[in-house]
């Protein structure tokens, strides 16, 4: 319907704040590392994984997550691609990112959260000292595995030194938000900041649970609100701000298409959105692309744009925290 917007995307200043980090590793980092580790990875070279990154679903692409992670055999492979993600954001002339780590894949293989958590930082830190990005950090539970609230206990230990925000994401649909919200209530009261997967895999009803029940003011994609007049209201009067992520719905069969996608109509109506890649390397794009894709298919303009950087940046953490000291 959009086909042919012409934006100079390249000249517009970006921000993104849902960014996995393990979902943004170069798949040459990847081969790398799974060589490095000693690892029999099912892959021998980055070509033969991007053509494997091709998902009929979500749960195909949370399998794949899982595939992937595997290279991450030590702490100093988390420094590694925490530094290179920072590199990638700067090459696109991101201004604002917010990057979600899950200690709990590495801690199921035996690696301490503190560890992780040090060589992460380190490596954002090594990312804005030859930048100038500004960073947040955000520590990702797996909503389908015990012990949310465990990693939640180590995480207010770094509150104010390293880390900014818990959020939650995995199965939704499988684990719903009212699961969680110890989890949450333990956050808030740690001194961390909210977000939540929801809306992605399941619809409306996961969102009013992720903000009525955990009391988040923002939303992990949140797409399927468009379901819902009465959630569509409430969050344009609330402000609560939706980590929207276009290449990543299609992808995973969220959505059929891009001329399907609610993005447009969200914004339309007054929500405060925001455009993310989610998990860039897996999907093969990167926050540009969404710019573009936003552009071309959905028909935004070049201040409309900007308004989305503008909405993630005052929607964002800002902790700061690639430049702190560790604990």
């Amino acid at each position: 319907m959009y086909s042919g917007q012409v934006v100079d995307v390249a000249a517009i200043p970006k921000a993104e704040i849902h960014l996995h980090l393990e979902g943004a590793i170069r798949p040459a980092t990847v081969i790398d590392l799974a060589f490095e580790n000693g690892l029999d990875f099912p892959y021998a070279a980055a070509a033969e994984l991007e053509r494997a990154l091709d998902f009929d679903d979500f749960l195909q692409f949370l399998a794949m997550f899982q595939v992937v992670n595997r290279c991450l055999a030590k702490p100093s492979d988390f420094e590694r691609i925490a530094r290179e993600l920072v590199e990638d954001l700067a090459a696109q002339n991101v201004v604002y990112a917010e990057v979600r780590y899950s200690p709990m894949h590495p801690m199921l293989r035996g690696m301490r959260f503190a560890d992780v958590t040090a060589a992460v930082l380190e490596g954002l830190r090594q990312g804005a000292s030859d930048t100038g990005l500004d960073l947040a950090l955000i520590c990702g539970l797996t909503r389908q595995w015990d012990g949310c609230l465990d990693t939640t206990k180590l995480a207010i230990e770094w509150a104010g030194r390293g880390i900014d925000a818990i959020d939650i994401g995995g199965d939704e649909a499988g684990f719903p938000a009212a699961s969680f919200v110890d989890v949450y209530r333990a956050a808030r009261q740690g001194g961390l900041q909210l977000t939540a997967h929801a809306g992605e895999a399941s619809g409306p009803e996961s969102v009013w649970q992720a903000v009525e029940l955990l009391g988040v003011k923002r939303i992990g994609h949140g797409i399927r609100a468009i379901e819902d007049p009465r959630l569509v209201d409430f969050l344009r009067e609330t402000g609560v701000t939706l980590e929207v992520c276009p290449t990543s719905n299609v992808k995973t069969g969220i959505v059929p298409d891009f001329g399907h996608h609610p993005l447009r109509r969200l914004y339309d109506a007054g929500v405060r959105v925001t455009l993310n890649s989610d998990d860039p390397a897996m999907f093969q794009t990167n926050i540009a692309h969404e710019y573009e894709v936003a552009a071309r298919e959905l028909g935004f303009t070049e201040p409309e744009l900007l308004q989305l950087t503008r909405n993630a940046i005052e929607a964002g953490f800002r902790g700061g925290v690639a430049q702190k000291e560790n604990p």
